[in-house]
Formats: structure tokens, sequence, C-alpha cells
């Protein structure tokens, strides 16, 4: 387990911007000299992650001002959560990748 002030592993995983169809690389490198807040969820399409990414999107601006990127993702590639994005308003409007 990776706690604060570890370094990560190089990886590569595919994220998409938020509010767009846009896929985009993201490995251990991105967001340079920002700390990076990472939350997994168990699978897309569940009915209690929703709730749960929506909160930490409110918290969107409060991770930006102490310089934070905030990550969330599942063991789900990324057409399903783009299709997810689509189906679900809510998730539809989050400003995190």
């Amino acid at each position: 387990m990776k706690t604060v002030g570890d370094k990560i592993t190089p990886f590569v995983v595919t994220g998409i911007n938020p509010g767009s169809d846009q896929f985009f690389d993201i490995t251990e490198t991105s967001f340079a000299g920002k700390w990076k807040v990472v939350v997994y969820y168990p699978k897309d399409f569940t009915f209690v992650c929703p709730t749960e990414i929506v909160a930490y999107d409110k918290l969107f601006q409060d991770f930006a001002d102490r310089d934070a990127v905030l990550l969330t993702g599942s063991t789900d590639n990324e057409f399903c959560k783009l299709a997810w994005q689509r189906h679900h308003e809510d998730l539809g409007r989050i400003r995190h990748i």
C-alpha cells in the first residue's frame, strides 16, 4: 500500500477528459508538481458509486486549492466509463478525471 510521500511505480492508464469524449494517457509523471489523490471504486454502472464519485467531485476546488488532482477509476475500461458518464446525469457533470 502506498502512503503520502511514497513514490509510485511506472504505469499507463487511459483517462477521459471531463465533459468530453476525449481519451488520454495518464502515467506516473502526469500532473507534475501536484499531489495525486487516487480513489478506486469496484465497477462502473453500480448504484452506490455515483453518489461517492459526485461527493468527491464537490471537493474538486478544495483539492485544486491544495495543488492536488483527484483521479477516480475502477477496473472497467475507458469505453465503459464513457458510457456510464453519458448514461448517468450527475456523472456527466463531474470536473475531475
